[in-house]
């Protein structure tokens, strides 16, 4: 199996949750989900909706295959919490990728679980997103 690319919005830009679930991930940077908007989720998690005009922030990481298993377990794909869906991202340099997205099976609006969506914000901050996307990050907050 080749490697892989995975588009990361939720607690997964966070580099050293990242480390200790992926040790050979390799981050490629800053990345745009476009047509898309980030939610959280009925079970308390970040997913992300199509919404035309609307665009996600994350980081694109390179995946080894043992990676991807160790994301599909974390992220409940067995048990049905999470798919893994194929879609377009474009990086800071404007290139465009194919890439995994895990996309959560009840995207109903939830409450975010506690101090989940505080690791996002500090981790969006720290990779630059943009103002009004920090915004309304923040606007999960509970």
């Amino acid at each position: 199996m080749s490697e892989g690319m995975y588009f990361a919005f939720g607690s997964n830009i966070v580099p050293s949750q990242m480390a200790s679930r992926c040790a050979g991930a390799t981050s490629l940077g800053s990345a745009v989900l476009e047509g898309h908007r980030f939610r959280i989720g009925r079970r308390g998690y970040g997913t992300v909706v199509p919404e035309p005009g609307a665009t996600v922030h994350g980081v694109l990481w390179s995946l080894r295959p043992e990676d991807e298993a160790a994301l599909d377990v974390y992220e409940g794909v067995r048990h049905g919490l999470y798919r893994k869906v194929r879609q377009p991202v474009r990086t800071a340099d404007g290139a465009e990728h194919e890439a995994m997205v895990y996309v959560a099976a009840e995207p109903e609006p939830g409450a975010a679980v506690a101090g989940y969506v505080e690791k996002i914000v500090a981790a969006a901050e720290a990779h630059g997103f943009p103002a009004a996307y920090l915004d309304e990050l923040r606007s999960w907050l509970p």
